[in-house]
């Protein structure tokens, strides 16, 4: 698998939970790209996703002529843990953004104290958290309306 794709695991405990596509059978996956914004579109993201997308039906077809070979390789996954959404007042307006020192660092470890908000009076909110985490979605415009700044991730490495 390239190093480019980062594999996010968000398991639903029913199907009435999961509103998306890759719900309509017991093995489903989502393939998601970007970040990019909202109408733009980028070569360079459709071939790596035209290439993901190939690789992933060659292995289902060896998969389903038995041929998978073994391997000693690794994975790094990302389980989903939980949503942040936005600091908010009392009224539901967002009163802060996404800390500088975060922006754009999708996948990066997230300790404890460390910078993740920053109110619109320059007021610094730190992650309150007990453990280090691994931010997803940071910021990304269409989750705005959802309440979602990201959603929060642990970082495991897996045997493949």
């Amino acid at each position: 698998v390239s190093p480019l794709v980062r594999v996010y695991r968000c398991s639903f405990k029913s199907i009435e939970e999961n509103p998306f596509v890759n719900s309509l059978c017991e093995l489903g996956f989502a393939i998601e790209v970007g970040p990019i914004a909202q109408g733009v579109l980028k070569a360079t993201l459709f071939q790596q996703t035209e290439e993901l997308v190939h690789a992933v039906l060659d292995y289902l077809e060896q998969f389903n002529q038995g041929e998978i070979p073994s391997t000693k390789e690794t994975l790094i996954l990302y389980d989903y843990l939980s949503v942040v959404d936005y600091p908010k007042k009392q009224d539901g307006t967002i009163f802060g953004m996404i800390h500088p020192e975060l922006q754009d660092k999708d996948y990066q470890a997230l300790n404890p104290g460390d910078p993740i908000f920053l109110t619109f009076d320059d007021q610094t909110i730190i992650y309150q958290g007990t453990s280090t985490v691994w931010p997803i979605f940071i910021n990304e415009a269409a989750y705005y309306e959802k309440g979602i700044a990201m959603c929060l991730t642990h970082r495991q490495q897996i045997n493949i």
